[in-house]
């Protein structure tokens, strides 16, 4: 149960004096229905909106985004920030937040951002040209002092590269940090999702909404198109990489496994349970997959040929001996960012169609590579 579910529940048991004062607040608010997300919720009210986003358990973020220009009457409930929509000051850590920007054409909206060579949107990039979005430094290290001097609407953090003492340090500042962890979504059509959290931030809840309506039929078409394609026609799929002497491969109930699956690949790590990546040795993954019909997603290399100049072990996959091996190269940016970790996450139709294309060709004739490349000599 979320806290505003509680809430609501809380209230029936107040007695009447207190459950009048909340009444009108409390019984204009609903919830707004989810199609896949799970990491949060969204309440709609009178020109307003209560966004509550997961995090531990006992400790959901919740935001109050409301029209200043309209009259409201505010619930009486705990909240992290009450934060004016369509907000035209910000600050983000991770490059698919930078994707909503673009989609919502709200690129203006962003103030800084770290590491600006990750970013690939043409409409982001030439503002950065035109040195209107200020680089924040590479690493998890930001220059806090020069983000409290910007006064940003709202910092939207990712949850995982931040240090807890950073994201106390800009909160003791008044400045809104939201913690997104669209990252820890099973399903791809779950983090694409997460743009109507944007939306609403940026008072553009529409726009986003039929973002997603649309991402979400393409998703399903393409999925049904796979669908058709019997057990045994299904080739298997390796995935992931080495660093150093780990492989590391998508678990089982990963964004990149879900992908595989519904474009009816048989991925060969599909028993291993997880939500992230699991970390193997060679040996095992050699042993599994040596026989894989396809290599997909083997890290940024450009051709076959750096790939066994780095690592010879590479050599010993079927799957590299018949140059069958894509990577997520298509489209990088002149800043050397990649569009897959940008616009991919939340353009999961399109990935899926990439994978279609691999697959089964055959199923996506008309679909041209977005992310996946195929890697040549």
């Amino acid at each position: 149960m979320t806290v505003i579910r509680l809430l609501i529940f809380v209230l029936l048991f107040l007695p009447a004096c207190q459950q009048a004062s909340q009444k009108g607040a409390m019984d204009a608010l609903e919830e707004v229905p989810l199609m896949y997300a799970k990491g949060f919720s969204l309440f709609r009210g009178e020109n307003y909106h209560i966004i509550e986003i997961v995090q531990q358990e006992g400790e959901n973020q919740l935001f109050l985004v409301y029209d200043s220009q309209k009259e409201i009457d505010f619930p009486d409930i705990p909240i992290d920030a009450k934060i004016v929509s369509g907000s035209h000051k910000i600050i983000l850590s991770a490059t698919p937040q930078v994707a909503h920007l673009d989609y919502l054409n709200a690129e203006e909206s962003l103030m800084a951002f770290p590491d600006l060579d990750l970013i690939t949107s043409e409409k982001v990039r030439k503002r950065i040209n035109d040195n209107k979005v200020i680089d924040l430094g590479k690493g998890p290290t930001w220059d806090l002092e020069k983000i409290i001097d910007l006064q940003p609407d709202w910092v939207m953090v990712s949850g995982f590269g931040e240090t807890s003492k950073m994201v106390e340090r800009l909160k003791s500042a008044k400045i809104p940090v939201i913690v997104n962890k669209e990252y820890q979504e099973k399903h791809p059509l779950g983090r694409a999702e997460w743009i109507k959290v944007t939306g609403i931030f940026l008072g553009k809840q529409e726009e986003a909404s039929a973002v997603y309506s649309k991402i979400a039929a393409n998703y399903k078409a393409a999925q049904e198109r796979a669908s058709l394609v019997a057990a045994e026609g299904k080739p298997t799929v390796l995935s992931g990489s080495m660093y150093k002497d780990i492989w590391y491969a998508p678990a089982k109930d990963s964004w990149g496994a879900k992908i595989i699956a519904d474009a009816a690949g048989k991925y060969l790590f599909d028993s291993m349970e997880g939500t992230g990546s699991l970390t193997l040795n060679y040996e095992f993954v050699l042993d599994k997959a040596s026989q894989a019909d396809y290599w997909i997603g083997a890290a940024d290399y450009a051709t076959l040929g750096s790939m066994v100049a780095q690592n010879p072990k590479y050599s010993g996959f079927e799957a590299y001996k018949k140059k069958n091996v894509y990577t997520y190269t298509l489209g990088k940016g002149e800043t050397g960012g990649f569009r897959y970790f940008e616009e991919g996450y939340l353009r999961p139709d399109l990935v899926l169609l990439d994978m279609i294309k691999i697959l089964h060709p055959e199923k996506a004739v008309d679909h041209q590579f977005r992310y996946f490349q195929k890697l040549e000599d």
